[in-house]
């Protein structure tokens, strides 16, 4: 049975106006998403903390038409290093990347859902998103990031599809 999850964006490298990493947070269908600043450099990060510390198996990532970046890497940790002592100092454990296609054959129409199949354990994720695939519609070069339209207790926007065990963290 589908479980979801609670979570905030503690941090992002930055945002568009109106693209704010906090738009993830709300669940609603007029949600636009988080927006890189135009022409920035790369690569940007997000950094979200979910309510508690959980088991993460798998993770969704929903690209946008054309504003895709070229791949996108996830880390996770149990606590944000800043707030360690410097004798403690953990750092974000990097879970991998998936590597997005740059819509061409669609004419930049489709957009693709990534799943990445982990088996960890945290409560802090940090994505990576770096250099955008270059096409005629993204002409300030942005990449950006959509929330995930999942199945839990009817439809719910998520930023992002978690699964924790045989529970669905959405």
């Amino acid at each position: 049975m589908p479980h979801k999850i609670g979570f905030v964006v503690v941090s992002s490298s930055g945002h568009e106006d109106g693209f704010s990493a906090r738009e993830l947070m709300i669940h609603a269908p007029t949600v636009r998403g988080w927006r890189s600043p135009r022409c920035c450099q790369f690569p940007q990060e997000i950094v979200v903390q979910m309510v508690e510390r959980c088991r993460i198996r798998k993770l969704q990532l929903l690209a946008h038409q054309y504003m895709i970046p070229s791949k996108v890497e996830f880390y996770v940790s149990h606590c944000l290093p800043e707030c360690l002592p410097p004798f403690q100092a953990e750092r974000f454990r990097r879970l991998g990347y998936v590597s997005l296609c740059d819509n061409e054959k669609t004419g930049c129409r489709a957009r693709e859902l990534k799943s990445v199949y982990v088996d960890t354990e945290g409560q802090f994720l940090k994505l990576v998103f770096h250099q955008n695939h270059a096409n005629k519609y993204n002409v300030y070069n942005q990449v950006t990031r959509l929330p995930v339209l999942t199945p839990s207790s009817g439809w719910v926007l998520c930023p992002m599809s978690l699964q924790r065990g045989t529970f669905n963290l959405r």
